[in-house]
């Protein structure tokens, strides 16, 4: 045999006893599967799993033999400890029935052994003799029929199910029938009856097996050969072998194919252990330029040459002597996600509902800023209890508001994950950041009307229809355009048509047709002989660009290239030259495009892919890219002074932006006639609706979801958005569906990292992505079909709904698994059936509105912004932004109505009435964001359906509710009381009322000119009697 062909339990070192430490797992089980002569591993339970298939590794392998293996067993067994202890037979063939082809069985003898064995005559566990021959019917595994010649055995025969004899055996051993009662005593162990070597793997976890009868493995291993791959509390010298570790790829394929390449030109063997066939073929073919992968049965492979063997196995390890490399999959994708936290803190939980109120929310008071919500406090005033909010300012600061003025406060997105900085009740701060804000806004209007009005005056190209052109990319388009994108494509087309440059963005989700306008246009500009460019902000997104453009245009006279950091040197530098020529005409890329080193001969358009993603250094590179001119403001200068230079014979570059963040409607409508915007919602035709199972946490409905989608071939997303245990959940998932390939991407990777994780899942790396809430927006991958959504209690109604949506891109029935613990709040439970029934994608956006306004402001705003949208809230900053719009353009903003109202009632939620105290708290919520009589009255119905019929105080609170929103429609300022009276005063002079009606009201009033009123005289009337009484009166005004 020639050294070439050797197989690895020949080339890996024959180990010595004592303790060898830091050795892999295949590494320990091919030193096992190499010893000479009889040997034991011995693991834990956990881990037996992954030594039986050792025997791929060389010598054969049997894994806790019983009685019926027992005969037939192979030299190197693997027990796990807790079976290693378990009692046995001390002759343990004396229990089994072991049948050789040639041995000799006498009848009786024979007949009387299988009936102590357990097994009755012509019974479905028994036997059946026909002449000369016996069926065996054993309790699990096929039946067998054995013939005889005389008493001698002359043939053994596998049966099927109809009873038809299969295939011949040489061997067969038939193990006690079910229930059977041995008469002899079991006093002996597996461990004690087996010979030879022992190899110990992991000593140090076998206490958590076993529990107090680990000093008896220690007693029993006294005076045995013993190898151990671990710390053991035996007498073991320390030993070294020449074997070197391997460090985990964390799925870094690039690096792992570099390596691959490297070894096999130094003439290494490599072997590769993998427990999917797709690993195999993935790997050859995207990785290591091969046609296909090259399948071994016995652990031998020549020198400078990749071969894959079936099997389990962790880590990997080379044999430099004898230039040998082992490696798995695991060491491929395994240990993913853990590495980048050491050393960081992370803490508490995130905000769980955009619309609900929760202890830990940060609340903005319009005059005292920032505080946090501690919860809700009792307090008598004058006789009268009501609940205030408890307010935390900084340094420990306290304020107590009452529950009515909760309307007014707004909330900050910061969670005690990102929490923003708290104001100071005894400083300024607040209205210093709000005042900071408002100048902020107002500059960003200003400068956004001069640029809009740069714009205007600008020399741009107008790209004219040309209609034998134009039809022609309509040709391959196989899908119909939807209702918005037909609108979104006439506005685009508008502006490119225009005198003047385009500058158009186009908002909506992954999946629902902006690179279908975008396609549209930049072949309209095309086919006026200029030159596109599209800037993507990763690798995934540009390769995906490119082959969307390449197939549209690959019947049309359109050179489409893409550029990133995947493309050869060679290919790139001819690329560029050809682009400098005017030979390309559409060049798809990430920052890259915006080097010093890139020239366009005529460039008529960019389209921006998620410009909010791209930085400042980026940003300035582009502006220059289009061309478009300076609004030059001299310092301490206002921007009513602002002017523009245009140089002479400059001609700017259209621009058209996407964007997969859905915009806020209110800052969408402040930002009218500011930028010109498109929004895509609605979904393609033909779609299906996603099905979405709200489910209990359950390890079966998960592996049943995964194995499901991968048997139609699809892939899978599992969202577990806790950075700190990902690494955890990645080894549970790999335990629960062995089946599947798991890759990890989170937003604390390098991004050149997470971009390879994504790309590898999109080619077919892996079959679950297992994520953070990193892949909401921008990732395409239209064979991914379910995704699985961990603690969807915990995610706010945007982020499920946007996460949803990264599946169902095809007409293939998708799922959404939204998982949730045995306890959940109401407004957790609210927002995920509110999440199951938008079955449609489209009708999101009007349910998701509140909460999308925390996200991705970036792309209208610009980066600069960020710090006052994060210092007020981008609520508080969309409204000063407004009101600065509305002063440039000489409008007036409508302030909305309060009304005062300080009446002596005794009216709150009581803990009593609700039991619990989020309860409480969610309905104070829900009733302060109540904006309608109807509205209200739903939620007293719902109230009184899960709490019962209100008492006083909670009744008197809904009554004071129902009378703010009343007073309000009624124009009125305050409602308030003196020693005799009730007063309402209006805020309006001519009062207008039913002055007939009012002199027959039951209770004497009286209406006065100034401050324009009308009272009510409290006697006779009980406290709890006057909210009614005084919606009642406020009927007779108008």
């Amino acid at each position: 045999m020639t050294s070439a062909t050797q197989p690895l339990n020949a080339l890996v070192p024959q180990v010595t006893t004592g303790t060898f430490l830091m050795l892999p797992q295949v590494a320990r089980a091919a030193l096992f599967s190499a010893h000479r002569g009889p040997a034991v591993l011995l693991t834990t339970p956990e881990r037996a799993e992954l030594y039986a298939s050792a025997g791929a590794l060389g010598a054969p392998v049997g894994l806790n033999p019983g009685l019926r293996e027992w005969g037939a067993r192979p030299q190197h067994v693997v027990l796990d400890v807790v079976t290693a202890l378990d009692l046995f037979p001390r002759d343990p063939d004396a229990h089994a029935l072991d049948f050789r082809l040639g041995a000799s069985y006498p009848r009786q003898e024979l007949l009387a052994k299988l009936e102590r064995l357990g097994y009755e005559r012509d019974e479905d566990t028994g036997y059946v003799l026909r002449g000369d021959s016996v069926e065996l019917r054993p309790v699990s595994g096929p039946r067998v029929r054995a013939e005889f010649f005389g008493d001698e055995l002359d043939t053994l025969r596998e049966l099927d199910e109809n009873g038809q004899p299969g295939s011949r055996l040489d061997r067969f051993v038939l193990p006690p029938a079910e229930g059977y009662l041995s008469d002899v005593k079991w006093d002996a162990t597996r461990l004690e009856l087996l010979p030879g070597r022992i190899f110990l793997d992991s000593p140090e976890f076998y206490g958590s097996a076993l529990g107090p009868q680990l000093e008896t493995l220690w007693a029993l291993l006294a005076g045995r050969e013993i190898t151990s791959f671990g710390r053991a509390p035996l007498e073991l010298p320390d030993g070294t072998l020449p074997i070197r570790t391997l460090p985990f790829y964390r799925a870094k394929l690039s690096e792992f194919a570099s390596d691959v390449d490297r070894w096999k030109a130094q003439g290494y063997r490599v072997l590769m252990l993998v427990r999917h066939d797709r690993t195999a073929a993935y790997l050859t073919e995207k990785l290591l330029q091969g046609a296909e992968p090259k399948w071994l049965s016995t652990p031998r492979v020549r020198e400078g040459e990749l071969g894959f063997l079936r099997a389990m196995g962790e880590g990997g390890f080379e044999v430099p002597d004898e230039k040998i490399v082992v490696l798995t999959e695991d060491l491929v994708y395994g240990f993913q996600g853990g590495s980048a936290l050491r050393g960081k803190k992370l803490s508490g939980k995130p905000v769980a509902d955009a619309l609900g109120l929760q202890v830990g929310d940060y609340l903005i008071h319009p005059e005292h800023g920032i505080g946090e919500f501690k919860g809700l406090e009792t307090r008598t005033v004058l006789g009268v209890a009501r609940d205030y909010l408890h307010l935390e300012y900084k340094n420990s600061a306290k304020l107590y508001l009452p529950i009515e003025l909760l309307p007014i406060l707004r909330r900050h997105p910061g969670t005690t994950d990102d929490p923003p900085n708290l104001s100071s009740l005894d400083k300024k701060d607040w209205s210093k950041a709000r005042e900071r804000a408002r100048k902020s806004a107002e500059e960003l209007a200003a400068r956004l009307l001069v640029q809009y009005a740069a714009r205007q005056i600008t020399p741009g190209t107008a790209f004219m229809p040309i209609p034998e052109w134009d039809a022609m990319i309509e040709q391959n388009f196989q899908f119909e355009l939807t209702e918005d994108q037909v609108t979104a494509l006439r506005d685009t087309f508008k502006d490119l048509e225009a005198s003047y440059p385009m500058d158009r963005l186009i908002a909506g989700d992954v999946g629902f047709g902006k690179t279908e306008v975008a396609l549209r246009a930049a072949h309209r500009v095309v086919g006026h002989g200029k030159q596109v460019a599209i800037l993507v902000p990763t690798t995934l997104l540009a390769e995906q660009h490119t082959a969307t453009f390449h197939a549209r245009f690959k019947d049309l006279p359109v050179r489409v290239e893409g550029l990133s950091r995947f493309t050869p040197a060679k290919q790139e530098s001819a690329i560029l030259k050809d682009l400098a020529a005017g030979k390309v005409d559409i060049v798809i890329g990430t920052h890259r495009l915006l080097s010093q080193d890139i020239r366009f001969k005529d460039l008529g358009m960019i389209v921006v892919d998620e410009e909010h993603r791209f930085g400042v250094v980026q940003k300035e590179k582009l502006k220059a890219l289009r061309g478009l001119p300076e609004a030059s403001r001299p310092e301490k200068e206002t921007t009513k002074n602002s002017r523009l230079e245009i140089p002479e014979g400059s001609v700017a570059v259209d621009m058209l932006s996407l964007s997969a963040t859905p915009i806020p409607r209110t800052l969408y409508m402040s930002m009218v006639g500011l930028r010109d915007m498109s929004a895509i919602q609605t979904p393609p035709k033909g779609r299906k609706p996603i099905r979405t199972v709200l489910a209990p946490y359950e390890p079966m409905t998960i592996r049943d979801a995964i194995v499901s989608e991968i048997e139609r071939g699809g892939k899978v997303f599992y969202i577990h958005d806790r950075v700190a245990s990902i690494g955890s959940r990645s080894l549970y998932l790999r335990n629960l569906v062995p089946e599947a390939r798991v890759g990890v991407a989170h937003g604390q990777m390098p991004e050149e990292a997470l971009e390879e994780i994504m790309m590898g899942f999109e080619e077919g790396a892996f079959d679950v992505l297992l994520a953070t809430t990193i892949v909401e927006t921008g990732l395409d991958i239209p064979e991914a079909n379910t995704i699985l959504i961990e603690r969807a209690d915990r995610l706010g109604l945007a982020q499920l709904y946007q996460l949803r949506g990264r599946v169902g891109r095809r007409a293939q029935e998708a799922y959404a698994y939204m998982f949730y613990p045995p306890r959940i709040t109401e407004n957790a439970s609210r927002r995920l059936f509110a999440i199951a029934d938008l079955q449609d994608l489209g009708s999101g956006h009007k349910l998701a509105e509140k909460d999308m306004e925390i996200r991705g402001v970036g792309n209208i705003l610009g980066e600069e912004q960020h710090g006052h949208v994060q210092a007020v809230s981008i609520e508080v900053y969309t409204e000063l932004l407004a009101e600065a719009v509305a002063k440039l353009k000489g409008e007036t903003l409508t302030v909305p109505e309060s009304v005062s109202i300080d009446l002596p009632v005794n009216a709150r939620l009581t803990p009593e009435y609700f039991g619990s105290e989020d309860d409480r708290i969610a309905f104070y919520g829900r009733l302060s964001e109540a904006r309608t009589l109807p509205a209200l009255s739903r939620i007293e119905r719902d109230m009184r359906k899960r709490f019962g019929v209100p008492t006083p105080e909670v009744q008197n609170f809904l009554d004071l509710a129902k009378l703010r929103l009343t007073a309000v429609a009624r124009r009125v300022l305050s409602i308030g009381d003196s020693m005799t009276h009730l007063q309402v005063t209006f805020a309006y002079k001519a009062l207008d009322y039913d002055a007939a009606g009012l002199r027959n009201f039951p209770h004497k009033t009286e209406v006065v000119p100034f401050p324009p009123s009308v009272r009510l005289e409290k006697r006779g009337l009980k406290p709890d009697d006057y909210p009614h009484l005084l919606i009642e009166l406020l009927g007779y005004f108008g």
